[in-house]
């Protein structure tokens, strides 16, 4: 049968890049960057396109009708996506559904370690996708009664740390989780000696994937100070303006409410503990170690650096394929936790995403063409069905995706040691000229 997905048009495929962009892939998930003005966007698109081999013809790409299970087909695609870039670099992905769980795993854990078999218990960083563990802690304490939604931020801070307003108008804890706050993308010291407005596209990416790392040094008082002199964007909740700035703030300020000692340990006991997703976390054991992948740009290993502490709640994550379907598996109903109602809360609709399209299209039209905001999760209507996801990518060379269909009760996550620029995983939602992207949506929305 001929892929449903493939019949589906989005306005154009641009608009669907620099979505995949804004949201959760090229500048956002890579940790450090700044691209705002459609001309960056224009050249990093070029840069990131997925290798030749990879590129199909919608008209002539037919699924295999095998139902919702991990095909030769499916698998075959996977490789190439390490093959075709020669890289020593891991794959792996998992299917999640009534009848259980499936995973399959290809390439190496690294260069040194080529016999490891990568498999659902392989560790990947999953850069974003910890924006929606963020904004699940958030609904858990709404659900809860320790916060509101509405509570504005400045309660929560220390006295001295100064709260941008925008014409009287106050940032909210939601704002920070539907990336409505009028917050940059990311703190303005936040790499002082990195101006993008500056950098070509090439030293921009270089920067991006790990070249360079800022993030160990930057304290929490550069980050308070930050947030003191930083000018909104908009006013809060008005628009949305994608900001790792404004995830790593609701991360701090939920670890403050709690008097944790930490956002892993936050993160530990209110949901991974929960659902016994028991490789994953921030700070990794020695013996994790021994199962992670390594991030890969160019087809090169990269050094593994992470966000320093304050913005954690952004983008700080490691996990598996076998955590991260316990964690899919929960959020579409098919496990039952304390987590059940707060994980509803946050997929529901809150906001378009209308400051994401390009300059050629009103704001108004994102409700039409189907783009939403909940909690942490984007959820996309356009197709006819409710497609709820997050993507993510690191500094560090990897690059992820994570998406159900609360209808169908299904769900997929793939997660790879690869950077975005050669395997990207992460446009899993949009390109529809690539067969993978194909299956994944074929096999969300097929009944």
């Amino acid at each position: 049968m001929l892929s449903i997905y493939r019949v589906r048009k989005i306005s154009s495929l641009l608009l669907s890049l620099v979505l995949m962009v804004t949201i959760g892939v090229n500048p956002i998930e890579s940790y450090v960057n700044g691209f705002n003005s459609s001309s960056n966007l224009s050249s990093i698109l070029s840069t990131s396109q997925q290798p030749q081999q990879q590129q199909v013809s919608s008209d002539n790409f037919v699924l295999e009708d095998d139902g919702f299970k991990i095909t030769n087909q499916i698998k075959e695609l996977l490789r190439e996506r390490i093959d075709n870039n020669k890289t020593n670099a891991a794959i792996a992905i998992g299917l999640v559904d009534k009848n259980g769980t499936q995973f399959y795993g290809y390439g190496q854990l690294s260069n040194k370690s080529s016999n490891t078999k990568i498999d659902q218990n392989t560790i990947f960083a999953i850069g974003s996708n910890t924006k929606v563990f963020t904004a699940l802690l958030l609904a858990d304490m709404v659900y809860k009664g320790l916060v509101n939604l509405d509570d504005p931020i400045e309660n929560y801070l220390p006295s001295n740390v100064t709260v941008p307003q925008y014409k009287g108008h106050k940032i909210t804890l939601e704002n920070l989780a539907t990336h409505t706050s009028g917050l940059p993308e990311w703190p303005y010291n936040y790499c002082p000696q990195y101006d993008p407005s500056r950098a070509s596209v090439q030293d921009s990416i270089q920067f991006r994937l790990g070249l360079i790392d800022c993030t160990k040094d930057y304290t929490l008082e550069q980050f308070y100070q930050a947030l003191s002199n930083t000018s909104l964007l908009g006013e809060p909740g008005s628009q949305f303006h994608y900001s790792t700035f404004g995830s790593g703030l609701l991360g701090h300020i939920l670890v403050l409410k709690s008097n944790m000692s930490s956002y892993e340990e936050l993160l530990q006991k209110r949901i991974l503990d929960v659902l016994g997703m028991n490789s994953t976390g921030i700070n990794l054991s020695e013996q994790d170690k021994k199962r992670l992948a390594i991030g890969h740009y160019k087809g090169q290993e990269i050094p593994s650096w992470n966000l320093s502490a304050p913005i954690e709640g952004g983008g700080a994550i490691f996990s598996t394929t076998s955590d991260m379907a316990k964690f899919l598996s929960a959020n579409i109903g098919l496990i039952k936790t304390v987590l059940d109602k707060p994980m509803q809360d946050s997929h529901l609709i809150r906001h378009d995403t209308g400051q994401l399209l390009p300059n050629n299209l009103q704001t108004s039209e994102a409700a039409e063409l189907g783009y939403y905001v909940g909690l942490g999760w984007i959820v996309t209507t356009n197709f006819g069905h409710e497609i709820i996801w997050h993507n993510g990518a690191t500094a560090s060379g990897y690059n992820a995706f994570m998406g159900f269909n609360p209808t169908t009760e299904r769900a997929v996550v793939i997660l790879t040691s690869d950077d975005i620029t050669s395997n990207n995983i992460s446009n899993i939602v949009f390109n529809d000229k690539d067969m993978l992207s194909n299956m994944v949506m074929d096999l969300l929305t097929n009944n």
